[in-house]
């Protein structure tokens, strides 16, 4: 290998690592070359130009992209120099028995939340809600590794509802399989003001009027307010007559997304991207199927 100078260096070895992204997921990297006398870790932006890979850079953040996943991230800081937001996992195969006592119980404590991030827990911690630990030191999680990937965001919604019940989003996910309770499906509502979240398993699509019913006239009982509008996609369920006709008798607005973009349903997808992410999380660690 020849570095700037036209100096030649030698390749000890290659070999693969893994990297912690700075949102907690995992990228691997494979033909890492060890090179003796190099004292930085560097990545080659042509290599990765080669692979098929594109580079953005915007205000002082590169990210390497392939199709719509962002594979790494990097922040410009001195001589115009791009710094990656990882951090490497030499023993990602490490277990927990090899980890700290505080790791040990931070992890314990991770998987009782459904795999909830380092900085959820740091803020769970210092409201000292987890008992019996001492310090929030997170180790690398293969689980969420594997479950939390994701594609790249469209950008933030800057307006939000002033009150509760003001904006309630709604989706249906399928599932891949049958639960053992015979539902394929959930819905799921959440409050725009407060993200409160409540999620229903339902055998079939049309169960959602059903659903939304009950729903309702539980938010509403609790709160002593009323649904003002209701924000949800296209789909069969939501567009029906008997829906529609529930909403004008209520005088609940409605609102639909455009057809085919999910990001557009925005708050009820994300939703779902961390009740998933969080099952996925949960199925793995547990070696438990997809029916649970």
């Amino acid at each position: 290998m020849f570095i700037g100078n036209d100096h030649a260096l030698e390749i000890a070895g290659i070999s693969t690592i893994k990297l912690k992204m700075y949102d907690g997921s995992i990228r691997t990297i494979s033909r890492v070359r060890h090179v003796k006398g190099l004292k930085k870790n560097l990545l080659s932006v042509g290599q990765f130009d080669s692979l098929g890979y594109k580079i953005r850079t915007d205000n002082g953040i590169m990210k390497i992209v392939k199709g719509a996943l962002m594979v790494l991230k990097a922040r410009k800081i001195v001589a115009n120099m791009f710094v990656l937001m990882v951090e490497t996992h030499h023993k990602a195969e490490a277990s927990i028995a090899s980890a700290s006592p505080a790791e040990e119980k931070t992890m314990i404590w991770h998987q009782k939340l459904g795999h909830m991030s380092e900085k959820g827990l740091k803020i769970l911690y210092d409201q000292k809600l987890l008992p019996g630990l001492t310090k929030v030191t997170l180790p690398f999680c293969e689980h969420c590794g594997t479950s939390k990937q994701h594609r790249l965001k469209f950008g933030k919604s800057t307006t939000k509802s002033k009150y509760i019940l003001d904006l309630i989003h709604s989706n249906v996910w399928q599932a891949p399989v049958k639960s053992l309770g015979g539902a394929r499906y959930f819905v799921s509502f959440i409050d725009d003001f407060s993200r409160r979240c409540w999620v229903y398993p339902i055998r079939r699509k049309a169960n959602v009027i059903t659903v939304f019913k009950t729903f309702k006239a539980l938010v509403e009982l609790e709160s002593g307010k009323n649904i003002k509008c209701s924000r949800t996609d296209n789909g069969g369920e939501y567009t029906s007559d008997e829906f529609d006709n529930i909403c004008q008798h209520e005088c609940i607005k409605r609102q639909f997304t455009t057809s085919y973009i999910s990001q557009k349903n925005g708050v009820a997808e994300r939703m779902n991207r961390t009740l998933l992410e969080r099952t996925r999380a949960m199925l793995k660690a547990a070696s438990l199927g997809k029916p649970f």
